[in-house]
């Protein structure tokens, strides 16, 4: 059950790190995680697109953030973020994603490649929106 709590924070955390814990809130950098880790769902273990963009709309909603544009240097203080995480085993960070809302997976791995995508998916749809 604590699994579920996890949920976006792997990124969320690297956020507030890279930010110097100023920039963002708590709630507002796992907002953007939550929001990353539902994109990293549909790719992984079969998210709806509907349940993802229904998580994105619901913290839009709110007045929360939802995505952050990084440049090259940031992305790559963020991926150095990530590997400090405590659900990183054997080198390798490990997130917690979802099937469906309300039903999470814990040690999910995911490609760099396909964080990176995601991320920057997110910070187009920012500026675009």
């Amino acid at each position: 059950m604590r699994a579920v709590l996890n949920f976006g924070h792997t990124i969320g955390h690297a956020i507030e790190a890279i930010s110097g814990y100023g920039k963002f809130l708590h709630g507002e950098a796992i907002s953007i995680g939550q929001v990353a880790a539902s994109g990293l769902s549909v790719a992984v273990l079969g998210l709806s697109a509907g349940e993802a963009q229904r998580v994105k709309a619901l913290f839009r909603r709110a007045g929360l953030p939802v995505a952050i544009h990084l440049s090259a240097r940031q992305q790559v203080r963020l991926f150095e973020a990530m590997r400090l995480d405590k659900k990183v085993s054997g080198g390798e960070v490990q997130f917690v994603l979802a099937r469906r809302i309300g039903k999470v997976e814990p040690g999910c791995k995911v490609p760099p490649g396909l964080i990176a995508k995601v991320l920057q998916n997110a910070g187009r749809a920012r500026t675009n929106s």
